[in-house]
């Protein structure tokens, strides 16, 4: 059985659920050949940098514009046809990674590739199943086309968007979750994790996942929380940030934070720190909701770009998993809900009630089952 699983950089997450994916896959069935494919890059450098370089400018330079542009092109339009037609301009592109690699069946992580593939099987270039995760907590139209055997949902809620707006069968519908790595939900040893990385297990901890923040807003909302949580310890990851990474290093020297705070730059074990943690600080990105969500993390979301980002606050919000922080308030509205540990756990339980196990095998099972049926 041959799995092609295609993803693109707009955003780290499709990239880490598919890797998730072939993680697991390759795990479960080594004789399975499977291979992730950045579709953006395969299609070609100019078009990767316009349309990867294209989504980062608009949502974060222009976050309203971008905004409006995804609300409206949620709805059947003149502007959701433009996009609709300009996603597939670059389909038969990706016929020849397709036919390169002779896949039984594709599984998609992001919804332009989608499109693409459609395309191509409607107009008979390709003869291959297909299944589109949608790698966030509500839908969008531009994922929905036909000759797709399986949409993977996030949360079971959303099937009913899918099938009473985009008229989505509901036969092809899966709550199957995201997939995201086992580390996130196999058994942890708090003691241990905190012993090795310097950390005291007995005290309110606080991650900060500051990377994606603007450097001068980050600052200041540190030194706020810090100032105010004296009796409490920090984690801020800054991911490849260096110069937010040099000028936190530069406020926790001058603050005298060095004993409850833990700076890190990029890592590869952000599953550690989550499992130690007692609240999350970041933004709502469709992966690192999932990731908390597994490891029963609440989530205090600093900043939501308008789209994607802003319904997963929304639901996670309605759901009592996280909490919305206002800009000049946030350092309280964490201090207070650090000193109310029923609403905590109340969140923690919700957390857990919203994750769900195993995506990565469900799905790898379910390809299976497609594959299956000729």
């Amino acid at each position: 059985m041959n799995i092609l699983i295609f993803t693109a950089s707009t955003g780290g997450g499709h990239k880490r659920a598919a890797a998730a994916l072939e993680t697991k896959i390759k795990s479960l069935s080594p004789d399975t050949e499977v291979k992730v494919v950045d579709a953006m890059k395969a299609i070609g450098k100019m078009y990767d940098k316009t349309v990867c370089g294209g989504y980062h400018f608009m949502a974060t330079k222009i976050p309203k514009v971008y905004g409006e542009c995804y609300k409206i092109t949620d709805r059947k339009n003149l502007m959701y046809k433009a996009v609709m037609r300009s996603n597939t301009m670059m389909s038969n592109k990706l016929l020849e990674t397709i036919n390169e690699f002779m896949p039984d069946i594709v599984i998609i992580c992001h919804p332009f590739v989608t499109t693409m593939v459609s395309k191509l099987r409607r107009q008979g270039k390709i003869d291959v199943k297909a299944i589109s995760i949608i790698t966030d907590y509500d839908a969008h139209r531009t994922y929905i086309v036909p000759k797709i055997e399986a949409y993977v949902l996030a949360e079971p809620q959303m099937a009913k968007k899918l099938i009473d707006e985009y008229g989505v069968d509901e036969s092809i519908i899966y709550p199957l979750g995201i997939p995201i790595f086992d580390s996130f939900t196999e058994p942890f040893d708090k003691e241990e994790i905190c012993k090795r990385e310097g950390l005291d297990p007995n005290l309110p901890t606080v991650l900060l996942m500051a990377g994606s923040f603007g450097v001068t807003s980050v600052l200041e909302f540190y030194k706020n929380l810090a100032e105010k949580g004296k009796n409490m310890q920090f984690i801020v990851i800054t991911g490849r940030n260096i110069k937010l990474f040099g000028h936190l290093e530069k406020l926790i020297d001058e603050m005298g934070m060095q004993d409850n705070t833990k700076l890190l730059y990029f890592v590869r074990n952000v599953q550690d720190y989550m499992h130690i943690s007692d609240l999350i600080v970041t933004k709502p990105g469709g992966l690192t909701v999932t990731e908390s969500l597994a490891c029963t993390l609440p989530m205090a979301i600093y900043s939501a770009f308008p789209g994607q980002e802003r319904d997963n606050a929304d639901f996670l919000v309605n759901q009592n998993a996280a909490v919305l922080l206002d800009k000049k308030k946030g350092a309280d509205q964490i201090i207070e809900l650090l000193n109310s540990p029923e609403k905590l756990d109340a969140m923690k339980k919700k957390c857990s009630e919203l994750s769900i196990a195993d995506s990565a095998e469900n799905i790898f099972r379910l390809a299976q089952k497609l594959c299956a049926e000729d």
